[in-house]
């Protein structure tokens, strides 16, 4: 998905991108210098910023800045390196209830390898979650339910126009694997990001919770609006779409709670 509020824009790439800390940057030019490729990395007055097309990710702009300016964001891991860091934590997790959560970007882009380290973290007991926007394929979806405890599963809108216009995609199979994750039998919480002047509204909020019991699903989530994101495109040298879009207030977030549990619904804190 491409969704207007992305809270995590470095990950929409599933290659690694490279952040730019403006407020550290000198302007000394040794990551023009480092570059392979020869390409204007990060310059002050180059507002279209780097060409990320034609990057090939090397690093060497990052290693070459001396004031850590540059940062890349993404690099490769092993499961079984994963699931080491989630047993350090065994003891935190047997005091507190808590465990592991897959999120990302989207964890089943990398479906076998989110299997791989869930069943890891399983085989010690380790309680099991994944975040999902809930596009993938059916059945890399069936096959993580296998060793997944709970799925935080998003509902951005409820309507097919508008769902398409905030996100880029169909609801259609989003709605759909919803339907045939809760009848598998998996643990599901809705969980619905809301987004002033976008999906916020009592009709909307009334509509997704719908489409949650239509599915058999009867928990749900609202997740307030996080305007800090933006610093995070800036990083990226792109625009913010939300940009000066103010949090809702606890009132506001309170009276949108209690219409879906008139619906029948039960909500769980954020």
């Amino acid at each position: 998905l491409r969704c207007l509020w992305c809270h995590s824009p470095e990950s929409i790439c599933p290659k690694p991108e490279i952040v730019w800390y403006q407020n550290r940057c000198v302007q000394c030019g040794r990551c023009v210098k480092a570059c392979p490729e020869g390409l204007r990395t990060f310059e002050r007055y180059a507002p279209e910023g780097i060409d990320r097309d034609a990057c090939k990710r090397c690093g060497r702009c990052v290693e070459a800045c001396p004031q850590n300016a540059l940062e890349m964001k993404g690099g490769r891991t092993t499961a079984g390196e994963v699931a080491d860091e989630a047993r350090r934590l065994l003891p935190f997790f047997r005091r507190s209830g808590g465990g592991v959560t897959l999120t990302g970007g989207e964890p089943t882009l990398q479906a076998d390898f989110s299997h791989a380290v869930l069943a890891l973290c399983r085989a010690e007991g380790i309680h099991t979650a994944i975040e999902t926007c809930g596009l993938a394929p059916w059945e890399s979806l069936r096959r993580l339910a296998g060793v997944t405890d709970l799925f935080l599963y998003d509902l951005k809108h409820g309507k097919e126009e508008m769902h398409r216009r905030l996100t880029g995609v169909s609801i259609s199979r989003i709605v759909e694997n919803l339907e045939r994750l809760a009848g598998s039998g998996a643990q599901v919480i809705v969980r619905v990001p809301v987004i002033p002047g976008c999906n916020d509204s009592p009709e909307v909020i009334r509509l997704i919770g719908h489409r949650a019991r239509e599915a058999a699903v009867n928990r749900i989530t609202l997740l307030p609006f996080n305007p800090s994101a933006g610093g995070k495109y800036s990083w990226l040298q792109r625009r913010y779409a939300l940009d000066g879009v103010k949090r809702q207030t606890d009132a506001e977030m309170r009276f949108l709670e209690d219409l879906l549990r008139k619906e029948g619904l039960t909500v769980v804190p954020a």
